[in-house]
């Protein structure tokens, strides 16, 4: 019984000692591309730009780096107040620069140590969840610009805690807790929910978490989704998550229109159709206010969608490509390792069914749901790295497979040749 204790604790001490060096390695490496490949950080982004003017003006307003626009609701709200808070702390553009990119890179080394602690909740392992690390660190970027590295960091603490916490006999503190962490995750980026409420589904349909628990967590939810849903009324006169759907379709489907964000970059067509870039748009954006600029473009895009249906069909292609094996024009070596993840993936998803691991009914769904909206915009690599380590998982998943069955087959040869076997 003492040896059993001692063993199990020795092993849980032997884990911790390797997610910490994952996060020691993780931020080597972060060091290494904020040193060598700096990330852009401008006012010229919407975020930034929202954070700057909340540090000057105190509102949260004017997105866009043309013009001032007024009040928006065109990007989720954490970010840009984080944002303005260290804005507030690092008055000299360098050192915020580099406070910036430092916590990008700690979340980033926090997502390499804590894969593996996901991969033991989806599998009861830790070795596809280290072997989905690596690549990680060979895939993960430095975006200080974008909430990215915090809502994927974010989504597995959700995803870990909400498996600890919560279940039959557990405290209804932990649900209140749970939701409150997916409404943060909300409040850093929206289309978090498609990753959220599938899981908090699968739990109850596992027959893991209560309904009575997954009742409060979305009530909790739901409850700070409120508050910023109801500002969005108080100030525009609608209920709104986001108003920048049309600025984006717009943007994206047009006649000079190419799949990349990079592509249309390199010919100024984004640049001309989006108002953080254009006068003639941004003019027009402030003259008639973000709500009905965004309902005029959103319209205008499903015009131009039904009036090109080809070109459209072979952009929505490109896009499904993109999302899945990204060009490799924008980040080339991460293009790569990602595009070989997507490639590991697959195989690993299969070893998944065949095995019949309860786990991969959520992965499924919400590879499947999550990146409908990303395939009729213009592709990004960032746009990946949200449930870039749902595929990260199975893609560790086929090589723990292929290293069991190595392993066994080198057992099975070294047991054969040896002189006592009969």
């Amino acid at each position: 019984m003492n040896l059993t204790c001692n063993q199990q604790i020795v092993s849980s001490k032997r884990d911790e000692d390797l997610c910490f060096a994952l996060f020691v390695i993780g931020a080597f490496v972060g060091l290494y591309q904020f040193r060598f490949g700096p990330a852009g950080f401008s006012v010229g982004n919407e975020m930034v730009s929202i954070a700057r003017n909340l540090v000057e003006h105190g509102s949260y307003a004017n997105p866009n780096a043309l013009l001032n626009t007024g009040p928006t609701a065109a990007n989720p709200p954490l970010y840009p107040l984080y944002l303005a808070l260290l804005m507030k702390i690092f008055r000299s553009p360098a050192w915020l620069y580099f406070a910036v990119a430092l916590s990008n890179i700690l979340a980033n080394a926090f997502t390499a140590s804590w894969l593996p602690r996901v991969s033991r909740v989806f599998f009861g392992n830790m070795m596809p969840g280290i072997l989905g690390s690596v690549l990680w660190l060979a895939s993960m970027q430095i975006i200080p610009s974008w909430d990215t590295s915090f809502t994927v960091a974010g989504l597995l603490v959700f995803c870990t805690f909400s498996s600890s916490s919560l279940g039959k006999g557990k405290s209804l503190v932990s649900a209140v807790v749970a939701g409150a962490m997916a409404g943060v995750l909300f409040l850093a980026n929206p289309s978090t929910l498609l990753i959220v409420v599938p899981w908090a589904a699968y739990r109850v349909i596992d027959r893991k978490v209560t309904l009575r628990q997954t009742a409060i967590l979305l009530a909790t939810l739901f409850l700070i989704m409120s508050t910023w849903i109801v500002r969005n009324y108080l100030q525009f006169g609608v209920f709104v998550v986001r108003t920048n759907l049309g600025f984006t379709l717009y943007a994206s489907n047009n006649d000079c229109a190419e799949s990349s964000l990079i592509a249309e970059g390199l010919h100024h067509c984004y640049a001309n159709y989006h108002p953080n870039a254009s006068l003639s748009e941004c003019q027009l954006l402030r003259s008639i206010g973000e709500i009905a600029y965004d309902r005029k473009r959103t319209a205008d895009a499903m015009l131009w969608i039904k009036a090109h249906p080809a070109k459209f069909h072979l952009l929505t292609v490109e896009r499904f490509r993109d999302f899945w094996f990204p060009p490799l024009n924008e980040a080339p070596f991460q293009a790569v390792v990602i595009s070989a993840t997507t490639a590991l993936s697959i195989p690993g998803l299969l070893l998944m069914i065949k095995h019949r691991e309860r786990v991969t009914l959520f992965v499924l769904s919400v590879l499947l749901i999550y990146p409908l909206m990303y395939y009729v915009v213009v592709s990004s690599t960032r746009y990946r790295y949200p449930v870039l380590w749902l595929s990260l998982l199975p893609a560790g998943y086929f090589l723990w497979q292929i290293y069991n069955r190595l392993s066994a087959r080198r057992k099975l040869a070294i047991s054969s040749t040896s002189p006592n076997h009969v």
